[in-house]
């Protein structure tokens, strides 16, 4: 019984970040994928840009969860995303009619730290992590 709790818990704190992680590789699965309107030159890094930014959103979720933002976890949680994006980028090199693009993985790593800064700082703003931290203040100062 204490393992399916365990295995709930799991679910709730990484489940949506593993599921969009998955959409993004079966994204990059689909051979010659393009998108529905070329507009511009570079409209495919706004894709990318766009696609990574909640999943640098969800990693920081992820390793946050009930504790308070710091600029660690938000250089983790980029570090993390930006390999996830440089792996990715590296798996489409052996899919029909893709490519392995420098370029991309850069847009890629632009979503994750974006989507990573929206967290952090919608995080370390709010009322529940101002308690925290006020809580945290308490039990370590000096009697």
């Amino acid at each position: 019984m204490q393992n399916q709790g365990l295995i709930r818990e799991l679910g709730r704190r990484y489940g949506w970040t593993i599921a969009w992680a998955a959409l993004l590789f079966i994204l990059s699965s689909i051979p010659e994928l393009s998108p529905p309107a070329h507009v511009f030159e570079w409209d495919d890094k706004l894709h990318h840009l766009l696609a990574y930014t909640p999943l640098g959103w969800l990693l920081m979720r992820s390793l946050v969860w009930r504790g308070s933002s710091t600029r660690k976890t938000l250089w983790l949680a980029i570090a993390l995303g930006m390999l996830y994006g440089i792996t990715d980028e590296f798996h489409q090199h052996f899919v029909p009619g893709r490519m392995m693009d420098w370029t991309d993985a850069v847009a890629d790593a632009g979503g994750i730290a974006l989507g990573s800064w929206f967290f952090h700082f919608r995080r370390k703003s709010t009322p529940a992590a101002e308690k925290i931290k006020a809580e945290a203040k308490r039990k370590t100062a000096p009697l």
